[in-house]
């Protein structure tokens, strides 16, 4: 006698596709996830390599400040190292990988309130006749995306030998800051940290203002 065949019924099917439903939601919800992790991790280490980019060509350049006048005319206020809250302008030279030569460097926060950036801009100079004279400038170029606020500011000695404490404003076009403080609001995963420069020129007897 033969052994009757027996096949899966209808409930067996049903609970098995209901199983295999919820494991391939398992799935789909973890590869997601691992997704979106991976995504996030792209962004910080993105964002990450950038910060440390802006910091570290700030801390190169503003350390290399020079006290070299070069005022492209008499009507101008002379001076080589110019310092506000939100813009800084001085002399220095531009490593050689950049193109090199003495540079005259303009940091400043720019754009709209919403999506401002910190731009970096340079004109460089060349000697003729013993007279620094323009030789070409650059188009601004993005240090940092999306910053929300940007200050700088300055420690040094007065013409009077008075040490300064930190000031949004440094008012001696003719003397260099001993050093320099950044301080950033930034949008993006990784928080701003305050960067503070020392210039390795130690001018403290500076140019008769």
């Amino acid at each position: 006698m033969k052994a009757r065949q027996q096949g899966f019924t209808l409930l067996e099917i049903m609970i098995v596709l209901s199983l295999l439903g919820v494991l391939l939601t398992l799935v789909g919800g973890a590869l997601l996830g691992a997704n979106r992790a991976v995504l996030k991790a792209q962004r910080y280490t993105v964002s990450l390599d950038e910060m440390r980019a802006a910091q570290q060509f700030l801390r190169s350049a503003i350390s290399e400040a020079l006290p070299l006048d070069v005022t492209e005319d008499d009507s101008q206020t002379d001076g080589f190292f110019t310092g506000g809250p939100q813009r800084m302008q001085f002399v220095a030279t531009l490593p050689g990988v950049l193109g090199g030569g003495i540079q005259r460097f303009t940091l400043q926060l720019t754009g709209p309130e919403a999506q401002r950036d910190l731009q970096v801009a340079f004109a460089r100079f060349e000697s003729a006749a013993q007279v620094s004279v323009p030789a070409s400038r650059s188009e601004p170029q993005v240090l940092l995306k999306d910053v929300e606020d940007l200050q700088f500011s300055y420690r040094g000695v007065s013409p009077k030998g008075q040490a300064t404490g930190w000031i949004s404003q440094w008012p001696w076009t003719k003397r260099l800051p001993y050093a320099v403080r950044i301080d950033a609001r930034v949008n993006g995963p990784v928080p701003w940290v305050t960067q503070v420069v020392a210039l390795r020129l130690n001018l403290s007897g500076g140019a008769p203002e």
